[in-house]
């Protein structure tokens, strides 16, 4: 996904307003999202660079050997095989309701030989975990579709260590999908992918239709969107302390660290 650069905001909506068939049909399918997700990430630096600053983070924290890592929203598992190169004796919880997403994401732990994930497939406003049961908790480029976002909040804190780490990246403006295909194209030229940028467009037509349905999602109001502020305020307001606030990811995105 991408971004007109806009700083629109919109006002958050609730679990009973998304039964309105017009928010249906704007939700995406994330099925048919997960198909060619990992080659159009493989293209994408700006995806690469929000594993490494992630990593950075872990690095500099003092997480234990032994850490209960959680990732809300873990799709087909890339940060967590990235994580475990840092933290390889932590347990990973991989959350996610989609089945396809997930089934991606177990084929690559077994290759990686990763014995320490822990599955729950379920929508994110059923998932349940003891208080304080996590030393970090990452939600990256998810939050945005958990509506309510405050009860999803209030549940994070709730499972977070006192010692705790929460990272965010969350999409926050309107994004545009001619604008994420020219800076991957411009990207794979720089790289000298032409030709697999040129197969992975053909093959992963089904992404760029799911990025014009997010699009609509954003402007109906199905999907959140914030500003850089707005998404700080909204992290404080649920009790947090935010240790660190910016825009990312080509400015689309925000990134918060966060402690209890």
């Amino acid at each position: 996904m991408g971004e007109t650069g806009l700083n629109t905001s919109r006002s958050k909506i609730s679990v009973d307003q998304l039964s309105d068939p017009r928010l249906d049909r704007d939700e995406m399918d994330w099925d048919a999202y997960a198909k060619n997700y990992d080659d159009l990430c493989a293209l994408n630096p700006a995806y690469h660079e929000n594993i490494r600053v992630l990593l950075e983070h872990i690095a500099k924290w003092q997480l234990p050997a032994n850490a209960n890592v959680c990732d809300l929203g873990a799709g087909t598992g890339n940060y967590i095989i990235h994580m475990n190169e840092s933290l390889p004796e932590a347990t990973y919880w991989h959350v996610d309701f989609d089945s396809r997403m997930n089934e991606l994401a177990q084929k690559k732990y077994e290759q990686h030989d990763l014995a320490n994930i822990r599955f729950v497939q379920e929508e994110i406003h059923n998932v349940t975990f003891p208080s304080e049961s996590f030393d970090l908790i990452i939600c990256i480029n998810a939050l945005y579709a958990f509506t309510p976002q405050e009860t999803v909040l209030d549940n994070i804190k709730e499972w977070l260590k006192p010692t705790g780490k929460l990272f965010l990246i969350d999409f926050g403006r309107t994004q545009s999908t001619l604008d994420w295909t020219f800076y991957i194209f411009k990207e794979a030229v720089k790289s000298r992918q032409v030709g697999y940028y040129a197969k992975t467009l053909i093959e992963g037509r089904e992404i760029l239709k799911q990025n014009r349905r997010a699009t609509k999602g954003q402007q109906s109001g199905r999907y959140w969107l914030h500003s850089t502020s707005e998404f700080g305020i909204a992290l404080e307001k649920a009790g947090f302390k935010v240790d660190e606030l910016k825009s990312c990811y080509r400015n689309y995105a925000d990134l918060a660290v966060c402690s209890k």
